[in-house]
C-alpha cells in the first residue's frame, strides 16, 4: 500500500498529522510531499487543500483527516469500508469546503456549484464517499450534486460567516508573511483598498497562472457587494485574526523541523 500525504509547512493540521504518525511509529511508512516545494506535483494530482492523503493513487482525505482511521489503514495495509449518513452529506461537504481556502475563495466569488461538484475526487474525500463501495458512492454523489446545484445559494448564505472567517484569516496571514509584522487597519486600507482585495480574492481563489481564473469586472455590483461585505468583516475582526495568526506562527516556528523534500521508501 502506497500512502502519500501532501502537506504545507504553514498548515497546522499537517504538522499535527506528521507528529501523530511519528509518535505512532508510522511516519516511515508514508511519503510526505511538501506542496510548497513541489507545487506542480500537487497540481497534477488535483490537491486543493492540505493535508491531502492519497492511498494507492486515490484521494481519501482532503483538508480534514481522521488520524486514528488513517493509522489503522496504514497498520492493516488495507482500506476500511464506511457507512455514510445521507443526512450529513451536505454538512460534510460544506465543512470540507471551508477547510480549503482555495475552495472557499473560488466558490464565494464564482457561486458555481455545478462546476465545483465536478471536482469529484475532492467531494468524495471530504464527504467520506472515498471509503464506500463504488455504487453507493456514485448514488450518494448524484444525490448530493442535485441538492447543491438546486440549493447551493441557500447553503452559501447559511455558511456565510464561516466563509468570511476563512477568507479574512487567510488574507491577514498573507499580510503577515509579506510584512512579518502586524499592520494597522489604516495601513491595510491604504495598501489594499477593496478593489485590490477583490483582485486578490479572485486571483487567489484556487488559481495558478490562468487555470481556474475568472475575473469579474469591478463594475459587477452583486460580486463587489459580497466582496465588500467580507472586506468590512475582515477589518472589523482584524485584531482577533492578527492575534490568532501570530500565535499560530510562533507555535509553528517552535515545532519547525528540517525541510522535508520527500520521505520515500
Amino acid at each position: 500500500m502506497r500512502v502519500e500525504i501532501f502537506t504545507h509547512k504553514t498548515c497546522t493540521e499537517c504538522n499535527l498529522l506528521i507528529e501523530f504518525l511519528e509518535k505512532e511509529g508510522l511516519l516511515s511508512k508514508v511519503i510526505i510531499i511538501d506542496t510548497q516545494l513541489y507545487p506542480f506535483i500537487a497540481l497534477e494530482r488535483g490537491v486543493i487543500s492540505t493535508p491531502s492523503v492519497f492511498i494507492d493513487g486515490k484521494l481519501i482525505y482532503a483538508g480534514v483527516v481522521d488520524f486514528e482511521e488513517l493509522a489503522n489503514i496504514i497498520r492493516e495495509g488495507k482500506m476500511v469500508s464506511e457507512n455514510v449518513d445521507k443526512e450529513k452529506l451536505v454538512d460534510k461537504l460544506m465543512n470540507g469546503i471551508v477547510n480549503s481556502f482555495a475552495a472557499t475563495a473560488w466558490l464565494f466569488v464564482n457561486r458555481d456549484f455545478d462546476a465545483f461538484m465536478a471536482q469529484k475526487d475532492f467531494v468524495y474525500a471530504v464527504t467520506g464517499l472515498s471509503l464506500t463501495d463504488d455504487k453507493t458512492a456514485s448514488d450518494m454523489y448524484n444525490y448530493l450534486r442535485n441538492i447543491m446545484i438546486k440549493e447551493g445559494e441557500d447553503y452559501l448564505e447559511k455558511w456565510k460567516e464561516q466563509f468570511f472567517r476563512v477568507i479574512s484569516a487567510n488574507f491577514i496571514r498573507e499580510l503577515f508573511y509579506l510584512y512579518r509584522k502586524k499592520l494597522t487597519n489604516e495601513e491595510i486600507t491604504t495598501k489594499y483598498p477593496v478593489e485590490v482585495f477583490a483582485h486578490w480574492l479572485m486571483v487567489r481563489g484556487g488559481t495558478v497562472g490562468r487555470v481556474g481564473l475568472r475575473i469579474h469586472p469591478l463594475s459587477e455590483e452583486d460580486t463587489m457587494k459580497r466582496i465588500g461585505e467580507v472586506y468590512t468583516y475582515m477589518l472589523i475582526n482584524a485584531e482577533k485574526f492578527w492575534t490568532k495568526i501570530v500565535n499560530e506562527e510562533e507555535q509553528l516556528a517552535k515545532s519547525s523541523r528540517e525541510e522535508v523534500r520527500f520521505i520515500n521508501f
